[in-house]
């Protein structure tokens, strides 16, 4: 059952289905959000990607819409690290017909003739532009749901799960929200605070159904039951007071008065006042990143660059040691395929974006790596693959291999074959 509280800015009398976008940056409750919803009567994407230890109870998101998205970024010429506003123009029209095909078709291969569907990944939150036309072409009519949590949470989330700094984290928590928020200006939408949700699950939803004029399908004890069983406070594993946002040296200004201003939208979503305050805040935020762009890439660069050197330096020194006759040196034998003297940048984020991808495990399984200061994805594409060591705990390296020994007699590397091909053919990646 459906109830349209206000005009949208599209015709949507003769669009008879109906998405809820659940927009966050990553780590900002997303899954718990998708996933009570989806407990609500929402019908949740077909081929959803598993639960891992960082997320244990599921992150309620399409591995195809999630490799799709990849793909649209990757034509783009970004990936989901990148702080910078997505450029939509760069993808050329061949392939922008082709990602639109594939759009629409992934649209129906998850969600069929549901009426009520959800679709939640963080990186939908720089590609709106792209997907509301496929939504309209598919007939779908678009409700959002914007989960915020304090972006120093999210910043220490990330750089345990994905050893990010602190305040990169804090730039990508910014680049996200602020890109959510203004494409979804003019339709049916919610501001989520996730804390206040983990404490008051009623009084949230009941207030988002209200500003998405919905009816939820389930909405009756026995549904609310069970959400109060899959959304708990533990969940919320880092805490940060307001003390810590103003003092904290990784949260700069545009994150601080960006988070204020969408905690004050949770009560009314189009408060005009806040709405120009966030204007000025993304107008001075697009200023400093025109600005810094073009520098920062190229210290990007210079730092692949030394990083790539200084391990080729490394691995052709503990080459030359066991070569010397006597020595104790026990390095791995190496694969027939010698190994590329730098990595490439595509091969380095299908590595960093796989689920398999543990940066911190790996560094602490592997304490010489540690210990060198390397790049835990970057190591592992160069060395660690073919020195047998897992990526992840989920994934082991020797196992793909055995398994597939057309990988192994390619010389190639496990993970980055599985990312970029394996699941396209259905191979097996768990250990």
């Amino acid at each position: 059952m459906f109830l349209s509280v206000r005009p949208l800015s599209r015709d949507v009398e003769q669009q008879n289905k109906t998405v809820v976008m659940v927009l966050g940056m990553h780590r900002s409750g997303t899954s718990s959000a998708a996933g009570t919803l989806v407990r609500l009567g929402a019908a949740a994407p077909r081929h959803l990607i598993a639960p891992n230890p960082g997320n244990e109870r599921g992150f309620w998101e399409s591995g195809v819409i999630m490799d799709l998205n990849d793909a649209i970024l990757a034509a783009g010429g970004s990936d989901w690290r990148d702080w910078r506003k997505f450029n939509l123009d760069a993808i050329g029209c061949e392939e922008g017909d082709a990602l639109r095909a594939r759009a629409k078709a992934s649209l129906a291969e998850e969600f069929g003739d549901a009426g009520l569907a959800v679709m939640k990944d963080p990186r939908m939150c720089r590609l709106m532009p792209f997907w509301r036309p496929a939504f309209d072409e598919a007939k779908w009519s678009v409700r959002a749901v914007l989960p915020i949590r304090s972006p120093l949470e999210v910043a220490w989330s990330l750089n345990c799960r994905d050893g990010l700094r602190l305040a990169y984290g804090c730039l990508l928590w910014l680049r996200h929200v602020l890109d959510a928020e203004a494409e979804t200006r003019g339709m049916a939408r919610a501001i989520l605070d996730w804390p206040e949700f983990l404490d008051d699950r009623r009084s949230s939803l009941t207030r988002i159904s209200e500003q998405l004029g919905l009816v939820w399908p389930r909405w009756h004890e026995r549904a609310l039951a069970e959400v109060d069983q899959f959304v708990s406070a533990d969940l919320r594993r880092h805490r940060a007071g307001e003390a810590d946002l103003r003092t904290h040296p990784a949260v700069n200004d545009f994150v601080r008065q960006t988070y204020a201003a969408m905690t004050d939208l949770v009560r009314d979503p189009e408060d005009g006042c806040v709405l120009r305050t966030l204007d000025d805040l993304r107008a001075g935020f697009e200023t400093a990143s025109a600005i810094f762009d073009c520098p920062m890439r190229d210290v990007d660069q210079e730092v692949s660059r030394i990083r790539s050197q200084a391990a080729a330096e490394i691995d052709r020194a503990g080459a030359m040691i066991a070569a010397i006759p006597g020595s104790r040196s026990r390095r791995p034998p190496r694969s027939r395929a010698a190994a590329p003297p730098l990595a490439d940048a595509k091969d380095l984020a299908a590595i960093r974006d796989s689920l398999f991808f543990n940066s911190a495990h790996y560094l602490e399984t592997n304490p010489d790596v540690r210990a060198a200061g390397m790049d835990a994805a970057f190591h592992y594409l160069v060395h660690g693959g073919r020195e047998g060591r897992d990526p992840g705990p989920f994934f082991s390296t020797k196992a793909y291999l055995t398994r597939y020994p057309d990988v192994a007699e390619a010389g190639l590397n496990a993970l980055l074959h599985y990312e970029t091909r394996g699941r396209r053919e259905n191979r097996i990646a768990a250990a």
